[in-house]
């Protein structure tokens, strides 16, 4: 069975390249779900795939083998009750790459859920501290020491103050400082002065826990400047509850002239008005 994967292109259509999954091709027929989870507890994320609805057929298990000498770590939010804690917000921070978000999610497709466990795979980098943000607004931190990398966290819903616990100091990681409440918040370097961005690549825009520079080409809406400013690319942009992926800033000059903007026709009603 052929495999192809679509792009987007401004101003053109798509652009449609042929695939070849090797070993991962798979034989024709229904394939009804499929989720991933670390099966074997080797800390590596493995596919299983179901098929088949009316008539049974066998799943397939695809092993995750690459990286085994990376480190990771896995966390398991529970309620009050114990149970696993959908909807949880889980922020891990870095010594060198920031932060990680996971969202704890309670399925994902057709006949098919993804375990409750929020997953963060760290390559060669190293956890400093945790945040947990239950939905009811509830907030546990704590520090990661370094034994505790490549094993399974379970987090316990706090049920008072006091029990928010720090046992290791807490470090936020590159791009992050500790704000007046004692969580790690992300560094606006676009209001930092002096500007951190070159002349040559005047638009700042601060990322969740690191910042872009881009050259001041205009695109259309959807759109971004590539690193180059030589094309428009597609943008990708996400918010995660408060934790945005991306923001643009805005040059100084186009402020100014949407608040003179403003200012005049407060004015003109103003005058209108009496």
């Amino acid at each position: 069975m052929k495999r192809r994967r679509v792009g987007r292109r401004e101003h053109a259509d798509p652009f449609m390249e042929e695939l070849n999954p090797g070993d991962a091709s798979e034989p024709e027929g229904r394939g009804t779900g499929g989720a991933v989870t670390d099966y074997d507890g080797d800390g590596m994320l493995d596919l299983i795939l179901s098929h088949g609805e009316s008539m049974a057929q066998p799943l397939s298990v695809f092993k995750g083998k690459q990286g085994l000498k990376n480190h990771w770590l896995r966390v398991i939010p529970r309620t009050k009750y114990g149970a696993f804690a959908r909807g949880a917000k889980v922020v891990l921070y870095t010594k060198k790459s920031g932060a990680h978000l996971r969202i704890i999610d309670g399925g994902s497709g057709y006949l098919c859920e993804m375990e409750p466990v929020a997953h963060f795979g760290l390559g060669k980098d190293e956890a400093s501290s945790l945040e947990v943000t239950w939905p009811d607004g509830k907030i546990f931190t704590r520090g990661i020491a370094e034994g505790e990398m490549n094993s399974v966290l379970e987090i316990a819903y706090p049920l008072e103050e006091d029990s928010v616990t720090k046992p290791t100091a807490i470090e936020c990681g590159q791009g992050f400082s500790m704000n007046e409440n004692g969580h790690c918040a992300d560094t606006d370097e676009c209001i930092q002065f002096p500007f951190v961005c070159p002349r040559e690549k005047p638009i700042c825009i601060n990322t969740y826990g690191g910042y872009k520079c881009r050259p001041n080409r205009r695109c259309n809406r959807g759109f971004e400047p590539n690193e180059d400013g030589t094309a428009c690319v597609a943008a990708q942009v996400a918010y995660f509850g408060s934790y945005p992926s991306s923001a643009s800033r805005f040059p100084p000059h186009s402020v100014h002239s949407s608040a003179t903007l403003l200012l005049g026709l407060g004015l003109y009603y103003h005058i209108y008005s009496l």
